[in-house]
Formats: structure tokens, C-alpha cells, sequence
């Protein structure tokens, strides 16, 4: 399956409302809040509120697409989206600053109304593109309320919603949850049956907690430590600046802020399967063999395959992890995630000399990513900006994942511009394992990404295939023409 920009996802022309959540009074005017805000929240409002102070607004929303059978019903739809609303509270708080700190505001259940609105019926795909990017850029913002909305595109016996919230909203997990819980919401819209859907915590409560353990972490903490040992570290590799290597020797560079701004460049994106489902269940019985989980022959892969070519001796990196660490916090919407510093030797032969370590190491690190990052640099009382990620998820118990290739189900992020930023996410659906991507859209960038990212599904097939892969390590990389 496929993390992707609106562009990349095949729409049609047809009948486009948008659904727009509604209150009765402006959120000012809202019940306070006295729920703590989350330091991931915090740290992206701010940097949104520096952008438009710029007149330079970045939209920051990750979304859902997916195809629905049947002609549009209006008044289960909005049904649909209300329930949801209900379900998630973090859809009905809203976020500011008020005298430099920031405060929160929440409607109770039932608070919010969402009004259909006929904006067009587009001749061409590309007139239906361009409303609906436009819709999600502009009515996305973290800086008002909604920050979040659903668009549909009726067309005969059929009809595509394309769902979109700002990041401060939800996670690239959330993403993936929001078609099944939509699709079961709106069929019991329609008959009047329940929707079988599991009891969901909120999100809000979770920033409440998580803020209160951060605040006590000091910075003799083993979390920061590991932080800290890694920001002092660097690799004797010194590639050229702003190459996939030359962010892998330094995934993490502090910021000079007087250093002036680079040209931004539009990012490109990529989407390689690298094992199906067979593949897959034997790449994860060699990785058992050898005492570890399917992530670590995934970053075992990953990683040989950055240092092959530049005969690197280590791979460094950062790694998101999920903080739902309890049940009731699987199916809620919100931004549950940390971040962890990885770093491993690559003085190896074959991949499955790099599983282990792999394994190890991740869970080394994971304890970093239980304070949230933006707490950890200010402990360290630093200003680091990431422009190298590796991510995994498995989402093969999502309400819906069945339906998921029949109804043409994607996940969305907005444009972005970068001339340094490599981030990738493995996710493992019941198809098997997709490598997804963004990078900046140089001619450079996209040779070595193409090159990594196929030779990255060369050794998996091969340990999926063997238990094993012979490495390059510094032979360099194979020649183009």
C-alpha cells in the first residue's frame, strides 16, 4: 500500500462537496480546557505560527482516500462524519497561544454539526485535482478550527472522500484507520445498525499524561542520555552535503539560525514493494531463526544497503516509534509518536550478520523515544532539525485492511519542499511490505534514491529467499546508463 500526494492518486471528475465541520459559536468562545497540550503539538504550532508570520503557511496534513461503492447518501454521510467527530475529541479542541503558552479549548459530544457544501462539478480530472488540493491546503491550518475536513467526489454508482487533518491531529497510523471507521460509521448510518467499532480513549487525555511525565524527566535521564551520546557522535564518512549519504552521515544537524535559507525544493515521492506475502512470511521465519522481528531485517537491509556504495562504517538515522503504550490508546486519533536515534556498525559480509545488531540496537534505543524529542532538545538545549527518518509500521489488523486494495485505499501527505529531508516508511499490510518515500526533487536526489531503494528489495528478496545476502560493502554503486 501507498503513502502518497494527492497528485500521485488516480481521482476522477464528478460531483465534489466539501463536508465541513460547524459549532455554534467561534472556538474563543468555547469551554477552556485545562488539559495540558502535548510537546509534538506545542513544538508544531509554533513553527506554524513563524510561517505565517512570514506570510510563508506550510501545509502540514496527512489524509485518506478511499473509493466507496454505491451512490452518495447524504444524510448517512454527514451522519458518518458527526459520529466520527464524537468519537475522536481531539477533533473538537482546538489549540492557541495566549500570552506566550498555549491553551486549549473543547466542545463536549454532540457540539459539532457538519454542513455539506456543493462547491462544483469539475469537467476534468485535473479541475477536481487542483479544488480538492486547494480545499486541503487552506482548511487544514493548526491555526484555527476545523483543522480538519472531508471531501467527496460523487460519481454514478460510486464515490471517493478524501479525508485530511492537520499532523498536530493525527499520526501516519491514525491515517490508516480513518476508511474503516468511516465505511462502518456510515453503514450503520444507513441501515440503523450499531457500528462495530471498539471503545477509543481520547487523544487529549493521552497529551495531559504524556506532558506530566515529560516535565518530571530531568536531563540525567537515560532517555536524554542517549540523545546526547548520539548529537556528540558523527560519522568519519564526509559525503557531499545534501546527497542521501551525506544526510545519513549526519540525519541530525543543529540548527545555525543565521545561516541563510536554501532555495526550497519540491519533494518527489516513491512507492517500491520490496516483498509480497510470501516473501514476507519467510523474511520474518529467518529474522525469528535468528531472534528478532521482521523491523530488523528491514533496517538490517536499509542500512547496508546506505553503506554499500560509500563503504561507510556505520549507519546512523532516526527512527519513529508509536507511544501507545496501553490499549485503550490503539484506535484513537492523534499524534502518538517519538522519535529515537539509531546507530549501528555495517563491518559486515552478509545481511544476516546485520539483523541481530539491527534488533538490538532498536531496542536499545527505544526507551529515547518515551520523551518526546522536543522536550529532549530542551534539556540538551539544542536546536536540531532532522532530515533523515526511517519508519515502520504493520497495519495488517486495521478495521478494514481487507477492503483496503478493492476500494482503492491510499494514504495522503501534503506537498512538501525540502532540499535535504529523506524520509522513508516501511509498511507491512496483508500484501506484504512497501517501501515509501520522499526526497528532494534533484536529479541527484532521485538517482540515489531509485539505486538505494532497489537495492534495499535486492537483499531482502535475497534473505527472504536464502537467510542470507552477500554485501558490497565500499564496492560502490552499480553504474547507470
Amino acid at each position: 500500500m501507498e503513502f502518497i500526494e494527492l497528485a500521485d492518486y488516480p481521482l476522477h471528475a464528478g460531483h465534489v462537496i466539501e463536508w465541513l465541520p460547524t459549532a455554534q459559536s467561534h472556538w474563543a468562545h468555547w469551554p477552556r480546557d485545562t488539559r495540558s497540550v502535548s510537546y509534538n503539538h506545542e513544538y508544531h504550532l509554533r513553527n506554524a505560527l513563524e510561517h505565517s508570520r512570514i506570510r510563508n503557511p506550510q501545509p502540514s496534513w496527512l489524509g485518506h482516500v478511499v473509493r466507496i461503492d454505491g451512490p452518495l447518501d447524504p444524510a448517512a454521510w454527514r451522519k458518518a462524519l458527526e459520529a466520527w467527530v464524537d468519537r475522536h475529541e481531539v477533533l473538537r479542541s482546538h489549540v492557541t497561544f495566549e500570552g506566550g503558552t498555549p491553551a486549549r479549548y473543547t466542545l463536549p459530544p454532540g457540539a459539532v454539526q457538519v454542513r455539506p457544501v456543493d462547491v462544483g462539478r469539475p469537467t476534468s480530472v485535473m479541475a477536481s485535482y487542483r479544488l480538492v488540493q486547494r480545499l486541503l491546503d487552506e482548511r487544514t491550518s493548526p491555526l484555527d478550527w476545523p483543522s480538519h475536513l472531508c471531501v467527496t467526489i460523487a460519481r454514478g454508482n460510486s464515490f471517493t472522500a478524501v479525508v485530511a487533518a492537520d499532523h498536530s491531529v493525527m499520526d501516519g497510523y491514525s491515517t490508516t484507520t480513518i476508511g474503516g471507521e468511516l465505511r462502518a460509521l456510515y453503514e450503520a448510518a444507513r441501515t440503523g445498525a450499531p457500528a462495530e467499532l471498539s471503545e477509543t480513549a481520547s487523544y487529549v487525555d493521552f497529551c495531559r499524561d504524556e506532558r506530566a511525565l515529560a516535565d518530571a524527566v530531568t536531563a540525567e535521564d537515560p532517555a536524554v542520555g542517549i540523545w546526547r551520546e548520539f548529537l556528540a557522535g558523527s560519522s568519519d564518512y564526509d559525503p557531499a552535503p545534501g546527497s542521501l549519504a551525506g544526510v545519513a552521515a549526519q540525519p541530525v544537524e543543529l540548527v545555525d539560525r543565521g545561516a541563510p535559507a536554501d532555495r526550497p525544493v519540491l519533494q518527489r515521492n516513491l512507492a517500491v514493494e520490496v516483498l509480497d506475502a510470501a516473501a514476507t512470511d519467510r523474511a520474518s521465519a529467518a529474522a525469528r531463526e535468528q531472534g528478532q522481528g521482521l523491523v530488523a531485517a528491514l533496517l538490517a537491509a536499509f542500512a547496508a544497503a546506505q553503506t554499500e556504495p560509500t563503504g561507510a562504517p556505520d549507519f546512523r538515522t532516526v527512527v519513529p516509534m508509536h507511544t501507545r503504550c496501553e490499549r485503550r490508546w490503539a484506535d484513537s486519533l492523534g499524534w502518538y509518536v517519538g522519535l529515537a536515534p539509531y546507530w549501528i556498525d555495517c563491518d559486515a559480509r552478509g545481511l544476516a550478520d546485520l539483523v541481530g545488531p539491527a534488533g538490538t540496537e532498536l531496542r536499545r534505543v527505544g526507551p529515547a523515544a518515551s520523551v518526546p524529542f522536543a522536550r529532549v532538545c530542551e534539556l540538551l538545549e539544542v536546536q536540531p532539525r532532522i532530515s533523515f527518518m526511517v519508519s515502520y509500521m504493520d497495519i495488517r489488523s486495521i478495521v478494514g485492511a481487507d477492503r483496503w486494495i478493492e476500494s482503492d485505499t491510499r494514504w495522503l501527505r501534503s506537498r512538501c519542499t525540502s532540499t535535504d529531508e529523506y524520509f522513508f516508511w516501511f509498511l507491512r499490510t496483508q500484501a506484504g511490505v512497501t517501501l515509501n518515500m520522499r526526497y528532494p526533487g534533484t536529479a541527484r536526489a532521485t538517482r540515489d534514491v531509485h539505486r538505494h531503494v532497489l537495492r534495499v528489495r535486492e537483499l531482502l528478496g535475497a534473505y527472504a529467499r536464502h537467510g542470507d545476502a552477500h554485501l558490497r560493502i565500499g564496492q560502490g554503486a552499480p553504474t547507470w546508463r
